[in-house]
């Protein structure tokens, strides 16, 4: 089901700011009266389509990973039995300009609309609180509870933002100033020092390295309820042991418990555990699949429930992040300016090679993030949505043949030649655009088939 779903769920994505994208094309040509012979979501041959009042092919095919305006243009067909200014490449340079910026311009609006509707609808967040910082958070004087304020002079409200914060200043190993909250309502500055983060940790581990943990219920790992048909009861624990180590390596807890059983890939697992004060060891010859990720392992085991006291302090970490129609407004045009700047800064440092391509995405990822996403709430799928259509926009403003920044570089060489290019160049042109976005979309799809293996 999760397949299934993701793959409904990237076509919906797809669908959606594909249509968008296009129509920005569409409606400015229209205004501008040049014919449109096809608009058409997806590639490939139609699998369905009917003809508008003005002769326009509203086209839907197979593929869905992109889509196109085609316009009325002498370069492609015969137009001499067609009305001059509705042909494209006869109108004037400026009007082609904005029919090229259309398609991005839409996909920002899109971005806007959907922040908007996110803010209005509300989201259900979690205050940006620390449970027990280790590395170097801890050493730089973090600690357990401290609810994060501000990173690097932005405003702090949600985890989502501190990921943001600290994504590009871990790239730059800058170091980063820090307001914290203390459990006692202290404002205190500090210094997250991410100048001593090795060259050679990713920007995937960057997170975990630097010791950022979020706050959790508290959580030993003592064996409260086990499968009797799984490794754990066969092997001899019972409810109440606790479990001190796993192949030579402590658990800290239940949630360290989960992640070391999980990267286990084959036995035997020795086990140590106390008992009534005993220490006592085992030895599992073979750990079960987990039934909802046949890549990681489990022991056929349950945590115990939480107190209630625990319960209580996870519940008041949950907040509705929501505006009402007008404060949304702005709210919507920040939130578009803050993702659009960290956007910018990150394709930059792919271009210069300061972040790593195996940040490149390709449709595999998204389908995934896109069904993750609509699953844990409809303000998360806008969220989703907006990112992905401001991440369009931009992309396709980049002065690359094939994209609508180079259509709009060619056009710009023209007003300054006086005269259009030759078509000689411009395929040429467009071949070498071609061969870069296949280049990038490669790099996309084995990063994709990287994380599924992983």
């Amino acid at each position: 089901m999760t397949v299934i779903g993701s793959i409904f769920w990237l076509i919906v994505t797809l669908g959606v700011l594909v249509t968008f994208h296009e129509l920005g094309h569409f409606w400015v040509a229209r205004r501008f009266g040049v014919k449109v012979l096809r608009f058409c979501v997806g590639f490939g041959k139609p699998i369905w389509s009917r003809y508008d009042k003005q002769g326009t092919e509203i086209a839907v095919a197979p593929i869905p990973l992109g889509g196109y305006v085609k316009l009325l243009d002498s370069r492609d067909c015969d137009v001499s039995q067609e009305d001059p200014r509705t042909v494209y490449n006869n109108i004037p340079i400026y009007q082609r300009m904005l029919i090229m910026v259309a398609g991005p311009a839409f996909n920002f609006i899109l971005a806007l609309v959907l922040y908007w509707l996110m803010f209005v609808v509300g989201k259900q967040e979690i205050i940006p609180t620390l449970g027990d910082p280790q590395g170097i958070m801890a050493e730089a004087g973090f600690e357990s509870g401290d609810r994060l304020k501000e990173l690097g002079g932005e405003s702090i409200k949600t985890w989502s933002d501190v990921s943001l914060a600290l994504i590009t200043a871990g790239i730059d190993r800058r170091d980063i100033p820090v307001v914290v909250e203390s459990e006692s309502g202290m404002l205190k500055n500090k210094i997250l020092p991410l100048s001593q983060v090795p060259s050679d940790v990713s920007e995937e581990h960057l997170i975990k390295y630097i010791g950022l943990s979020p706050w959790r219920i508290p959580a030993p790992a003592i064996m409260a309820e086990l499968d009797e048909t799984l490794p754990a009861a066969k092997a001899g624990l019972k409810r109440g042991d606790l479990i001190t180590a796993i192949n030579g390596q402590s658990v800290d807890d239940w949630y360290h418990l989960v992640e070391l059983v999980s990267g286990i890939q084959q036995g035997p697992v020795n086990i140590v555990y106390e008992r009534d004060g005993d220490s006592l060891q085992l030895s599992i010859k073979e750990l079960a699949n987990n039934p909802d990720d046949k890549k990681k392992k489990i022991l056929g085991v349950r945590p115990q429930k939480p107190t209630e006291k625990d319960m209580n302090t996870l519940r008041s970490m949950y907040f509705l992040h929501s505006y009402g129609p007008l404060d949304a407004v702005g709210q919507a045009f920040a939130e578009t300016a803050k993702i659009t700047q960290k956007s910018l800064e990150m394709m930059w440092k792919l271009v210069t090679g300061r972040a790593s391509v195996k940040n490149l995405s390709g449709p595999i990822t998204i389908a995934q993030v896109a069904n993750d996403s609509a699953q844990r709430g409809f303000s998360w799928y806008l969220s989703f949505l907006a990112l992905v259509s401001l991440s369009l926009g931009i992309i396709n403003l980049m002065p690359v043949p094939m994209l609508d920044g180079g259509q709009m570089l060619f056009l710009t060489f023209e007003k300054i030649k006086g005269a259009p290019l030759s078509e000689r160049f411009e395929m040429r042109a467009q071949l070498v655009g071609m061969f870069l976005i296949l280049s990038l979309m490669s790099v996309a799809f084995y990063n994709d088939i990287l994380r599924s293996l992983s």
